[in-house]
């Protein structure tokens, strides 16, 4: 590993809402924001499609199987989305997994359409990552490296070292993130070196952004955060507590413009990796 150190800003949850996508957007043309994570089933899908086509924005896909519905027709995933929804969060997705309660068959026909619909937009992807992370589990990494080589995308969201991160389901999570990096680079993926940012999400603000600049580490890292510019129907259709506005403040900071620029720290996308 060389002694510089690069930073890759993602911004996840692109096309879930215009709002988000708006501070998303923002933070990508007035701030740090390297890259985005698009969610390919999002409400706002088409435009935020567009608009980051426009600005030329470094476009992942975020591969969306909790809490959204599908891209495939509802009825052609009977074990994957029942009623036409996903499982709600990454703990009903992985009790349904281990009980062997959904067909393989059905994740890998919806994973390969939310790509398909991601380029049939005009974008180039650049990686893929996931909604609650859940590519990282086992059962889902080797359909997620399949999915990769089909569509001839070069990066993952895994890494050795993911930073911050304290007690036993972040402890999992850190477990499944070494894992992943480590079978993704002998597939000849390329993956950050660090992920960042997962013990602040959706609590990103600028005093925490400027203690991870202070210490972040020679290589490639990748910060993910969540900004958007939230308002009461935001807060009512995604009840996750999270503080877009204060994260937008942030990745557009002068004062993280300033320490990135004094440590010597250069902003980077995943198509860069």
């Amino acid at each position: 590993m060389d002694g510089e150190r690069r930073l890759i800003v993602t911004a996840d949850d692109l096309g879930l809402h215009p709002r988000i996508d708006a501070g998303i957007l923002r933070c990508h043309k007035e701030g740090i924001v390297t890259s985005a994570s698009i969610c390919p089933s999002g409400a706002s899908f088409a435009e935020a499609a567009r608009s980051a086509r426009d600005t030329g924005l470094d476009v992942g896909v975020h591969l969306t199987l909790v809490g959204e519905v599908p891209v495939s027709p509802p009825e052609t995933l009977p074990t994957l989305a029942p009623g036409g929804r996903f499982p709600r969060g990454y703990a009903a997705l992985f009790r349904r997994l281990l009980l062997g309660r959904i067909r393989t068959p059905e994740l890998e026909r919806e994973l390969d359409a939310q790509v398909a619909r991601v380029r049939d937009a005009g974008l180039e992807v650049s990686h893929l990552d996931s909604h609650q992370h859940v590519h990282l589990h086992p059962s889902l990494l080797p359909l997620t490296l399949r999915l990769a080589r089909r569509f001839g995308i070069r990066a993952l969201r895994a890494a050795s070292r993911v930073s911050g991160l304290a007690g036993v389901r972040p402890a999992l999570l850190a477990f499944f993130a070494h894992r992943a990096a480590r079978h993704a680079r002998a597939e000849g993926l390329k993956v950050p070196d660090a992920v960042l940012g997962l013990a602040e999400t959706g609590g990103l603000s600028e005093r925490r952004l400027l203690r991870l600049v202070e210490h972040l580490t020679p290589g490639t890292s990748e910060l993910v955060c969540h900004p958007g510019s939230a308002d009461d129907e935001v807060e009512a259709t995604y009840e996750w507590h999270f503080h877009w506005d204060e994260e937008a403040r942030a990745l557009t900071s002068p004062r993280v413009r300033e320490a990135l620029a004094a440590k010597g720290i250069r902003l980077v996308r995943h198509r860069d990796l």
